[in-house]
């Protein structure tokens, strides 16, 4: 293979390898799982065809969803801003990397603080009022279901629980949270 041709191919595979990111805005946080952000309405319309649900059910769903979603995006916008890793600020030596000299820095940065307990409470509160709000929304669903479908969806929430558990879990890291503690009870009634 020419030389050329290698290099067209090699830029090629890069550029579609950019164009394939998701752009900063449009990125997960990654102290944030996905689950933490999944409703469960859209659980439903995701796992429509082990349900069985008709047409004009997943019509109803899906403005239900909607509607939640639009309720629960202030709520998840602060989450990922109480989560969101923050760069600590730099100390420089005097005259290293002031105004008038925008050099590096000699010093290096300072590592990452360990999430403030004031954090910790701020993102269980928002996740409390995510589930409230999930909460009221599957007692507006649960009628559009029939018996069984109604039988199915909470099995796929218990799962969807449990996972989410998990997620808050990981983010308290080891032995974060003691038994008995609040910070446990977020994910635990539907």
């Amino acid at each position: 293979m020419p030389l050329k041709s290698l290099v067209w191919w090699s830029l090629l595979t890069v550029l579609l390898g950019a164009c394939a990111s998701p752009s900063p805005s449009e990125r997960p946080v990654a102290l944030l799982p996905q689950v933490l952000f999944q409703s469960p309405i859209a659980l439903l319309l995701a796992r429509h065809d082990e349900l069985a649900l008709t047409t004009n059910q997943m019509i109803q769903l899906g403005q239900r969803d909607e509607a939640l979603a639009a309720k629960n995006r202030p709520l998840h916008d602060r989450l990922r801003e109480i989560s969101s890793p923050r760069p600590p600020p730099r100390r420089n030596p005097p005259g290293i990397g002031t105004r008038s000299s925008p050099g590096p820095s000699a010093w290096p940065a300072e590592p990452p603080q360990p999430e403030g307990e004031e954090a910790v409470k701020q993102r269980q509160a928002l996740l409390r009022a995510v589930e409230d709000n999930e909460n009221a929304a599957w007692k507006d669903v649960e009628p559009l279901l029939d018996t069984q479908q109604q039988a199915k969806a909470q099995e796929l929430f218990a799962r969807q629980r449990e996972e989410r558990l998990q997620a808050t879990e990981s983010l308290r890291g080891p032995g974060a949270c003691q038994p008995g503690h609040p910070c446990g009870e977020v994910g635990a009634q539907k």
